[in-house]
């Protein structure tokens, strides 16, 4: 029988074995578990990686062409008509009717106003009975009323002869003025001019002139439009006196309309009559394809530019005088240049570039370039990266930082944008 302090003694140390072995069981058990995390992981990251497959960047292209290069000529300036008319009165009177008011369509020959006529009728009337009472005198007479014909032919040759020796410096104005008296009193005396003089002494010239300014003013009481048009800044009423020279109304027509736009002095050395012309109208936001028709000869000292007349028909009226108008002007032209689209040109490291379409991949041209204007740059040589001929693509978008040989695909081809074809014929390229 073993005492109870000795079976506690021998059972103390075997538990510490146990317990021991626990331990290390389950550290061991814990670094297997490590070991084999730490091996899946080197084995999942000691793969290679798969290659990524490259971007295509998204472009639009233009094409390189053979054409011309027109060098645009700015002007500013506004619509006028030329045909607007101030009718005024020329006889007085009171005005018995005012048959328009402002806004209205006339047409030609149509009565705007009428003055009261009675006094004019009357006029006339008494100066007819004066030519019949002249005629009658002159019927009483008519026995020593004489022409001799001969003598009037034989005048009018002798005085033409003198207005050409006039004409040729062979005598003064002076001696022409005596030479010419001296002739008609000798024809005279020989029986020229008779019927002149006759109805000068029985009256019957005065009478017919009086007559003619009489029926001059009867037809002057009726205001009628001069052409067909629009009437503007009525200002008589019914009823009111007329004075002779009174403003009645304006009466415009603008189904032919004029720019009047001002050149700078500078820009004059390549304009010409005929030359086109775009011309903006910014109130409707049309740009007409017209041409120069007149180029003023003379220049304003002040502004130092000079005004060139733009007709245009206005046939439904759209346009109205005094619109602001700015007119692009055809100046000097390069013919048969070899161009690209200016927004093409890129400049790297102070050089010009061009990026042209091969196959899927973007190719960098060094350039130089020579003329240019709003649409076109001219290319005068090609100096490295390659060769471009008419029909090649450029790119024309999103290259602001695209690199060499960088993989594009082409959203949209861009067609030649020529602002000048409708101007310049093959004939006009004649040399």
């Amino acid at each position: 029988m073993v005492p109870v302090k000795s079976r506690a003694l021998f059972w103390l140390p075997l538990a510490f074995i146990l317990l021991l072995g626990g331990c290390l069981g389950s550290s061991g058990e814990q670094a297997a578990d490590a070991d084999s995390t730490a091996t899946a992981q080197a084995d999942s990251t000691g793969d290679e990686k798969a290659p990524q497959k490259e971007k295509a960047i998204r472009v639009n292209v233009g094409e390189v062409r053979l054409g011309d290069l027109v060098q645009s000529v700015y002007a500013d300036g506004a619509i006028s008509t030329p045909k607007s008319v101030e009718m005024k009165t020329k006889v007085g009177g009171e005005f018995t009717t005012v048959n328009v008011r402002d806004g209205d369509h006339v047409r030609r020959g149509q009565v705007l106003a009428r003055i009261d006529p009675r006094e004019y009728e009357i006029a006339l009337r008494e100066s007819r009975y004066k030519h019949l009472q002249a005629l009658s005198q002159m019927a009483a007479e008519d026995d020593t009323f004489v022409v001799n014909d001969r003598a009037l032919s034989d005048f009018a040759d002798l005085r033409d002869e003198l207005q050409t020796l006039r004409s040729k410096g062979g005598i003064t104005e002076d001696e022409y003025t005596a030479r010419l008296l001296a002739l008609e009193m000798g024809a005279l005396n020989k029986g020229a001019f008779r019927d002149a003089v006759f109805e000068q002494r029985t009256g019957l010239a005065d009478a017919r002139m009086a007559e003619e300014r009489a029926r001059l003013n009867l037809e002057n009481t009726e205001i009628k439009a001069p052409f067909s048009g629009v009437i503007q800044g009525l200002n008589v009423v019914q009823g009111e006196m007329a004075s002779v020279g009174q403003s009645v109304c304006t009466v415009s027509n603008n189904s032919s309309l004029e720019a009047r736009v001002n050149v700078l002095e500078d820009d004059l050395r390549d304009l010409e009559t005929g030359r086109p012309v775009l011309l903006a109208i910014p109130a409707t936001g049309d740009t007409l394809q017209v041409k120069v028709d007149v180029i003023s000869p003379s220049l304003d000292q002040a502004t130092r530019t000079c005004e060139i007349l733009i007709r245009f028909e206005n046939p439904e009226e759209r346009y109205r005088p005094g619109m602001f108008v700015r007119a692009r002007i055809a100046g000097e032209v390069n013919h048969d240049r070899f161009l690209v689209p200016k927004n093409a040109l890129l400049i790297r490291d102070d050089r010009p570039l061009v990026f042209k379409v091969n196959e899927d991949r973007a190719q960098w041209l060094y350039v130089d370039t020579g003329l240019q204007n709003e649409d076109w740059v001219e290319i005068t040589g090609v100096h490295s990266g390659g060769t471009l001929v008419a029909g090649d693509e450029v790119v024309v978008s999103d290259h602001l930082t695209l690199a060499h040989e960088a993989k594009i695909k082409i959203h949209d081809h861009i067609p030649p944008h020529d602002r000048w074809s409708f101007a310049f014929s093959e004939e006009d390229k004649a040399p």
